[in-house]
């Protein structure tokens, strides 16, 4: 699987607009609020049938200001989507990131393996070239003892059995080989989850901010009418 480096400065940049976006949607609907106020102080001064008609408007641009809060509420329920999408990515991005440790930590552990290997396989090498040199008059003379011989056979190491450090460097490459597995295994979880929530968060948070847009529209469309109805039965 292909390891995308977590960038989300754009994810943060869009949540970002969306923040203002909700407190200019804020600020609008507090404005509102004072204007209605103000105009129904206003009708309270007229004198009929003028008080009547303003009165009776100022009572529809309520129902106006309840659809966009509905809006805003959609809007607030997308940009709560989005900022549980960027936790989500946040968090493949510091699995990336201890991958990226383990692996160095992998390949640090198979050169050390591979580096002290060679020096045990030289100093074997070194060490039979030693012995036989010694056995050698072994051979050829009848008064060498079979202790001497016993002697200098038991100096002469078996193919892995003064492998110390070598087994403790293999041991250490196959930890941290078996650590970046299991954190593979991990990442591939976490990037599952990433992806389901990505879908989720950008099907249904868009289907319920545009749903509460056409709701808002719709019912503006109906104070809009509304509206006409008073004013051309007062006139």
């Amino acid at each position: 699987m292909v390891h995308r480096p977590s960038d989300s400065r754009l994810l943060t940049s869009l949540i970002s607009h969306e923040k203002d976006l909700l407190k200019s949607l804020s600020t609008l609907l507090s404005t509102s609020h004072a204007s209605y106020t103000s105009l129904t102080a206003y009708a309270a001064s007229s004198p009929p049938p003028s008080s009547q008609v303003i009165l009776a408007v100022a009572g529809t641009l309520l129902h106006a200001d309840e659809a966009l809060k509905a809006y805003a509420r959609g809007v607030e329920e997308w940009k709560t989507r989005l900022e549980g999408l960027k936790e989500k990515e946040e968090e493949v991005g510091n699995v990336v990131r201890d991958r990226e440790i383990l692996v160095t930590r992998v390949l640090k552990a198979s050169v050390k393996s591979v580096k002290q290997h060679q020096q045990h396989s030289s100093k074997e090498k070194d060490e039979g070239l030693g012995s036989m040199s010694v056995m050698a008059p072994a051979s050829t003379s009848s008064t060498l003892s079979l202790s001497s011989l016993g002697s200098n056979n038991a100096v002469v190491p078996l193919y892995g059995s003064t492998g110390g450090s070598g087994t403790g460097s293999n041991n250490k490459l196959q930890a941290a080989q078996a650590e970046l597995q299991a954190c593979e295994a991990h990442l591939a979880i976490k990037e599952a989850e990433l992806e389901r929530l990505r879908v989720g968060a950008v099907t249904d948070g868009l289907r319920v901010r545009f749903r509460a847009l056409a709701e808002c529209g719709a019912r503006w469309v109906e104070v809009g009418k509304e509206v006409e109805v008073v004013l051309g039965v007062s006139g």
